[in-house]
């Protein structure tokens, strides 16, 4: 039976009980009832209020209704549900996300909140000023990790930080001040001396903002899914106009310096990571948690299984790739098989040289000296420092991959087979990234066309 209670503003609570749960404790849910007109009699009033409890009392019953939770009760509880299945790094970015989430939607029910409430959220984002503290390193921190006989891990371990921290100070990248504070207690030092730091007053980004978007829409999508609102209020949003940064792609011509660079001046294991990036198109994360089993010497193949990840709590570790089309595998060419032929010879030789300390359990192609795995950040800092010491301009990592899908967009390759190729979950995600190489490719094919018609008509003419 609904219990119906009166309010002093002229409301009614009504709370229906709908048993036990595993804990034992009793499971109620709860509406709120205001009369529909003014001017309604006290039996009318009650009438009304018998029906609504009445039919609040069906829904539940049939199970349309479940606990109406807070948004901040939602969040959190969708985190216990799904931390463990999401990687280090989303889990940041999307822990990120909560403080302002919390402050201007969290105390409200999740019923009750509207696409309305979220574009307002969007729009006041929008005006929202980073405001992280960071910091750059002041001092050479190489200079004084040799002076202390440690190593960069050694020390990122002890300091509390992530190996990638400690190669930003290399860098003079900026790091988090709280990270900044570590380094510094680390070294025995207050943090001004070794840092300075430096307050982001930038704006949010319209790539920032559409990611709390899409966390919100994926804890809204979740209690669709169990029931407890009918709709998803993110789903017609109105979202920032994404900003179009100008991807720096090597051209083919900077992009045969670069290999021929790395063939006459680079270690072998960077030769083998770049030329599988730039001749595979892979992920970073796909590359580095390559394993031997996953080299088909015989017919030139590469298989993409999984992905490499690192985390302060897990260390280094694997998880599917990043789509369910990702894992994929590829033809590579006779150039690349060969050199990581070379690699393979010379990690044996390194399991030979180490004996008992040869450290690669998991039997990964990209490894430190001694055969634990490469870091993740690694690559990027060769590159940083291979393209600075060469005069090449600075590209990233990932800009390898879209090398990769910007030759075979040009050289007529269909969309569905870079899709594959590249491990998109649609052809609709290659079509969005590569918009700009495709409309290009495009207006070359037309003016293919155009330049073989109108020969034949010259030729007419004449």
């Amino acid at each position: 039976m609904a219990q119906i209670e009166k309010r002093p503003n002229g409301k009614y609570r009504i709370r229906v009980s709908c048993g036990y749960g595993v804990d034992g404790k009793q499971k109620t849910q709860s509406m709120t009832w205001k009369p529909p007109r003014e001017g309604m009699s006290d039996e009318q009033i009650q009438k009304a209020v018998n029906k609504a409890a009445a039919e609040f009392e069906m829904a539940c019953a049939g199970g349309k209704v479940v606990n109406i939770r807070k948004l901040q009760n939602l969040i959190e509880d969708w985190f216990a549900i799904h931390e463990k299945a999401l990687t280090a790094s989303t889990i940041r970015k999307y822990r990120d996300c909560c403080s302002r989430i919390y402050q201007k939607l969290g105390h409200i029910r999740i019923d009750k909140i509207k696409t309305s409430d979220i574009d307002k959220f969007l729009v006041w984002l929008a005006d929202e000023r980073c405001g992280t503290p960071l910091g750059r390193c002041k001092i050479d921190l190489r200079v004084y990790l040799t002076e202390l006989n440690e190593t960069q891990k050694a020390f990122a371990k002890r300091a509390g930080v992530s190996p990638n921290c400690v190669r930003s100070c290399y860098n003079g990248e900026r790091i988090l001040w709280d990270n900044a504070i570590k380094i510094a207690k680390a070294l025995d030092k207050s943090a001004s001396t070794v840092f300075e730091k430096i307050d982001d007053d930038n704006k949010l980004s319209s790539k920032t903002i559409r990611c709390y978007h899409g966390f919100l829409s994926t804890v809204f999508s979740y209690a669709v899914k169990t029931g407890e609102i009918g709709v998803n209020p993110c789903a017609n949003c109105t979202l920032p106009r994404s900003e179009s940064k100008d991807r720096k792609i090597l051209s083919v011509e900077e992009a045969r310096l670069f290999l021929q660079l790395l063939d006459e001046k680079a270690e072998l294991k960077y030769r083998a990571f770049f030329n599988i990036a730039i001749y595979g198109g892979f992920r970073r994360g796909e590359i580095l948690a390559l394993k031997w089993e996953d080299i088909d010497f015989d017919n030139n193949i590469i298989h993409i299984r999984r992905s490499a990840h690192w985390s302060k709590d897990r260390g280094h570790y694997f998880t599917e790739p990043k789509t369910r089309n990702s894992k994929r595998s590829l033809k590579i060419s006779d150039r690349v098989m060969l050199i990581i032929k070379q690699l393979q010879n010379e990690q044996l030789s390194a399991r030979l040289k180490y004996g008992d300390y040869w450290n690669n359990s998991l039997n990964l192609l990209f490894t430190t000296d001694n055969g634990s795995p490469m870091g993740m950040g690694t690559p990027y800092t060769f590159l940083t420092k291979f393209c600075k010491e060469n005069g090449l301009e600075r590209v990233s990592v990932h800009s390898m991959r879209h090398l990769n899908a910007s030759l075979l967009i040009s050289s007529g390759t269909n969309i569905k087979t870079v899709q594959t190729l590249m491990g998109h979950s649609t052809p609709v995600t290659t079509m969005s990234i590569y918009a700009h190489e495709i409309q290009s490719a495009e207006a070359a094919a037309s003016a293919a066309v155009s330049a073989a018609l109108e020969e034949g008509l010259n030729k007419k003419a004449k």
